[in-house]
């Protein structure tokens, strides 16, 4: 992993965690193209002229619908995308197997397990902080290179996971990184099923979130702790709702909810919001209507990038015959690079001098027991409401 400042295709930057796709476990072929990189907005986006970075220090994003926050991301260029659930949860299980679960802005610009961790709060954000502005326990990793807050703060939509009636449906492999029709009619969302071939569904009744392989008699809303979702006695859970963050992977403890709406289609957000204590955290799932657009919900984008021909990372379209570059500068190439090369040591040096970070990745705990494959893994949920229901500059590492 390393950060990058990225430029999207009208030349702004954005600050990215970069992973290869081995590193988190994610597919390295997308729709018959090799993947080379995975890069992640290392934070919660911010709206600049009506357009998604990922900045250090700014108001996040909030009052974006599932589908608008498809749109913006995608509206960046070939190869821009909404973070997929599969990604997201590819980095809370890299967390978890390194010891290193992140806390977040869970108490009003604080983590409520650790109050001696701060955020920078603002004025109209009710408790909400500015992205990046917590310590480096709130990043994935917990180094000032990892993605930040993903523990709480605000909700986070994600894409290619939703819930119908009840029933999880996904466009597999990560397909929802390139290309995909998300929306509600697609003919790419799949049912997820058992191995006696029955589709799994959620029935959400008498306050209990129960897996059955059977369509639900009723429909209801409620949450549990992620870790009490029930399974009934007929049947085994899928590995791949572990692999997707629907059902805690074996060992997994915490206490962070998942809550569901089991009438009609409901698309997915994680994480938590600033004021959900213990509930918020990494595997937090809420469900929303596409159209639902609430004072904490937000977003981040990422962005998959190809091996071409070429092997120019910039070069997302290889069938495309890519123009002569134009002369910018009179400075050699070699000198611009070096100039970049500094700036992003500076911005590690301000990252680590205003959070105490040493900028060393932690490669403890249970590393060598980790449980992911290449491929993945054998409320405030009416969130913002006020309801509570229970180019390319490097910094390599």
């Amino acid at each position: 992993m390393r950060n990058e400042v990225i430029y999207d295709k009208n030349g702004r930057p954005d600050i990215m965690a970069v992973f290869t796709p081995s590193e988190l476990g994610l597919p390295d072929t997308l729709r018959g193209r090799k993947v080379k990189e995975y890069a992640i907005s290392k934070y919660p986006n911010t709206l600049i002229d009506g357009v998604p970075h990922s900045l250090p220090f700014m108001k996040p994003a909030v009052n974006i619908s599932h589908d608008e926050a498809i749109r913006l991301c995608e509206s960046k260029g070939e190869g821009w995308h909404l973070i997929t659930n599969d990604e997201w949860v590819a980095l809370g299980f890299w967390s978890w197997d390194n010891d290193t679960m992140p806390t977040g802005n869970t108490a009003s610009g604080k983590s409520h397990s650790h109050p001696e961790q701060t955020g920078t709060t603002y004025e109209g954000g009710c408790g909400k902080t500015l992205t990046g502005s917590g310590p480096v326990q709130w990043n994935h990793d917990g180094t000032a290179y990892g993605v930040a807050d993903m523990c709480g703060n605000i909700w986070e939509h994600v894409g290619g996971v939703r819930f119908m009636d009840g029933m999880p449906q996904v466009i597999p492999n990560n397909g929802a990184a390139y290309g995909a029709d998300q929306s509600k009619d697609s003919t790419e969302w799949e049912a997820i099923y058992t191995e006696d071939g029955d589709p799994v569904y959620y029935n959400v009744h008498g306050g209990e979130i129960t897996l059955q392989p059977v369509h639900p008699d009723g429909t209801d809303y409620d949450g549990v702790k992620f870790t009490d979702l029930e399974v009934r006695s007929d049947m085994d859970v899928p590995d791949k709702l572990k692999d997707l963050g629907l059902y805690p992977a074996d060992g997994y403890e915490s206490d962070e909810y998942f809550w569901l709406d089991s009438d009609g289609e409901r698309v997915i957000y994680r994480g938590g919001g600033w004021n959900l204590g213990a509930d918020a955290g990494v595997f937090y799932l809420g469900g929303s209507s596409r159209g639902d657009a609430r004072t904490a919900l937000g977003f981040r984008a990422a962005c998959v990038r190809f091996i071409c021909d070429s092997d120019t990372l910039d070069d997302l379209d290889s069938d495309k015959k890519q123009p002569e570059p134009k002369k910018r500068s009179i400075l050699a190439p070699d000198f611009i690079g070096r100039i970049k090369q500094v700036l992003a040591q500076q911005f590690q040096k301000l990252y680590e001098a205003a959070h105490g970070g040493s900028g060393r990745l932690r490669r403890t705990g249970r590393k060598g027991n980790s449980r992911r494959t290449h491929q993945g893994r054998s409320a405030q949920h009416r969130a913002g409401s006020g309801e509570r229901s229970r180019g390319h500059v490097r910094a390599d590492r």
